[in-house]
């Protein structure tokens, strides 16, 4: 399904909601009749106004309000990462107390429309204007902690990828600088993955595609770069850790699990070794869920190297795949063999 919080757009702050509004409502004008005494033309175009400014900030608040998708209706994937990127109960906290000033808004309108039919001068409908852009100011100045956060979180929540859940998906694993975002980006169609030379650079979950031809149509399998996930307490792991775990665990229908043999990235093969049994045994859904192992980095590994991962794994060459995803070397193969395991029967 498409990120349900796609159209978590700008959320503006007191002063930028408060400018809109006011300067909208002095635009405004009344239709009165040219004819009409100059008590009546003021009350209608003073009404106007105050109608036009409080209408533009609750339409603008409601707006807000609703871009933000129930967050207990949302599928478990979607519901989990939420929560692990922002603090769920402080977002519907937030979204409670500005949904809370709307009928104070409609109270200062029904007040102040009221004083101006009682009005005997036509100065007097500006005083009474002003006095409830005064009061409208107070309430939403108020709110200005609660609109920065929501702006704040947008960022985060907007960039959790789409999920289809009728289209299989392939969750690359593994621990931090090993090598995962550069094979998605070398089997998928996502090319814009960021690939440097340390540590955590994938802070989020990246999808790209892999397209497979079939006899008549074409299918497409989703490929998720997961950020690295160090081998240690789930009590310990942090947010971006989590949303690795989260896939494996929610919507993994293949694991790619990359092992980097050498000293390159800075964690030692045994600690590797321990996360891929954590994860073979605790997020493999009974071992329904296979995991394709991948050896990176083949241009700096010894053979020394590798082996010592075959031994500890107890596996044999035809097991895992060697390659050198910067260059996507042997990449060739991993694809071949995926777009078997998808094609099936034509």
């Amino acid at each position: 399904m498409k990120n349900p919080f796609d159209e978590f757009y700008h959320v503006p702050n007191s002063q930028e909601l408060l400018d809109i509004a006011f300067k909208r409502s002095m635009k405004s004008s009344a239709q009165v009749s040219k004819n009409a005494p100059i008590l009546i033309k003021a009350k209608k175009k003073e009404s106007k106004r105050i109608k036009v400014a409080i209408e533009e900030i609750i339409n603008r608040i409601l707006k807000i309000i609703k871009t933000v998708p129930i967050l207990d209706e949302l599928p478990e994937f979607y519901r989990e990462l939420a929560d692990i990127l922002v603090d769920v109960d402080e977002l519907k906290l937030t979204l409670g107390k500005l949904n809370g000033i709307l009928p104070v808004l409609h109270k200062i309108e029904r007040e102040h429309l009221s004083k101006l039919n009682r009005i005997e001068a036509p100065k007097e409908g500006d005083q009474i204007r002003r006095s409830a852009f005064g009061r409208v100011s107070s309430v939403i100045y108020k709110q200005n902690r609660n609109l920065e956060y929501l702006n704040k979180i947008r960022g985060s929540l907007r960039e959790i990828p789409s999920i289809d859940y009728t289209m299989p998906c392939i969750v690359v694993a593994g621990y931090p600088n090993v090598g995962k975002s550069s094979i998605v980006k070398n089997i998928s169609t996502n090319k814009k993955l960021e690939i440097k030379e340390y540590p955590f650079t994938t802070k989020k979950l990246n999808m790209g595609h892999l397209e497979i031809e079939k006899r008549f149509h074409k299918i497409k399998i989703q490929c998720l770069d997961t950020p690295g996930i160090l081998d240690r307490p789930m009590t310990k792991r942090n947010s971006i850790e989590l949303q690795a775990i989260l896939a494996l665990r929610l919507i993994s229908d293949l694991i790619l699990f990359v092992f980097d043999p050498t000293p390159a990235s800075g964690y030692r093969v045994e600690s590797q070794i321990e996360l891929y049994n954590e994860i073979r045994h605790n997020f493999s859904k009974e071992r329904q869920i296979e995991i394709i192992i991948i050896f990176n980095k083949m241009d700096l590994a010894k053979d020394s190297e590798i082996n010592f991962l075959k031994e500890n794994l107890d596996i044999n060459d035809s097991q895992f795949y060697l390659t050198n995803a910067l260059t996507g070397e042997n990449l060739d193969k991993l694809i071949i063999d995926l777009k078997e395991r998808y094609r099936g029967n034509e």
